[in-house]
């Protein structure tokens, strides 16, 4: 160590500095001993990231066809392939809702379609002017009877009291209610599709930072990819700095903005399974 001192101190007289670097013995390790078959790498991928595994799937993994030319034509296999979360988003009065309908009226065809309304405004005659298929969907309203009569009797209540009594809105339902239930519905196979419509839902959820919500919409995204199955957010102007669905979790965004009073156009803003920037027009169903 004196003669490293030395060394140090005549380099510092040139206007040198010398470094002591510890050298540290690695030890070897038998790559080719901790390798994994590709089948066993396959297995451990699926059980920790289903996702990721059905979005590399091959030509055998199944598609949903929309029944819309040009939406379809944006995928490489001119469909959607199952297995996926998907986001329908817009503005208020931008059709959204109208496209959604349209691509249910297709999936009603197939098999039993579960509509998650925790908004509390899906209306059945909207839904059959499209085209969807009421025998095969499945309403499911979180708590909204129950909210809705207990509303009605406090307001009755308040009248027979001589009170005054405003118009109350009903409240917003959790959305990890939500998640808990569509999960619950893909572990029974009851449905190839679940919807779930967020359209009322604000800020409020998506500045929420608990790990609880995030881990329900990750064990969502694993169920949705073993059941080979699709889940369908419908929100409201989701792209602002805090969004509702984070954009890690789905696989496919998609913007509608209303043209004129029947044309759409739809944009592909986030997608993992077709082009980004891509966009259609699309004329609603008179």
């Amino acid at each position: 160590m004196s003669a490293l001192f030395a060394l140090r101190a005549q380099r510092e007289r040139h206007g040198l500095t010398v470094r002591a670097t510890r050298v540290r013995k690695v030890k070897k390790v038998n790559i080719e001993r901790h390798k994994l078959p590709p089948d066993q790498l396959r297995q451990l991928i699926t059980q920790k990231w289903p996702e990721a595994v059905a979005l590399t799937a091959g030509l055998s993994e199944p598609i949903f066809q929309t029944g819309i030319a040009n939406l379809d034509a944006l995928f490489p296999r001119q469909g959607i392939p199952y297995g996926q979360l998907i986001e329908i988003t817009g503005e208020d009065g931008s059709g959204k809702t109208s496209f959604l309908f349209m691509i249910l009226a297709a999936l009603t065809k197939i098999g039993t379609v579960v509509y998650i309304d925790l908004s509390g405004s899906f209306f059945p005659a909207a839904a059959a002017t499209c085209g969807v298929d009421i025998k095969e969907l499945v309403v499911v309203r979180p708590d909204f009877g129950a909210r809705q009569m207990s509303t009605s009797a406090a307001r009755s209540r308040a009248l027979r009291q001589g009170g005054a009594c405003g118009h109350t809105p009903p409240t917003n339902f959790s959305l990890a209610c939500g998640l808990r239930a569509a999960e619950l519905v893909l572990s029974k196979r009851v449905a190839h599709c679940i919807v779930l419509d967020l359209t009322n839902q604000k800020s409020d959820l998506s500045q929420r930072t608990d790990l609880s919500l995030s881990s329900l919409l990750h064990r969502l995204r694993q169920q949705t990819a073993r059941s080979k199955a699709l889940v369908i957010f419908l929100t409201e102007n989701n792209n602002a700095s805090h969004p509702i669905i984070p954009a890690s979790t789905v696989a496919l965004r998609l913007e509608v903005v209303r043209l004129m009073h029947s044309q759409l156009k739809v944009t592909v803003t986030k997608s993992r399974i077709s082009r980004e920037g891509a966009h259609m027009e699309i004329a609603l169903n008179e």
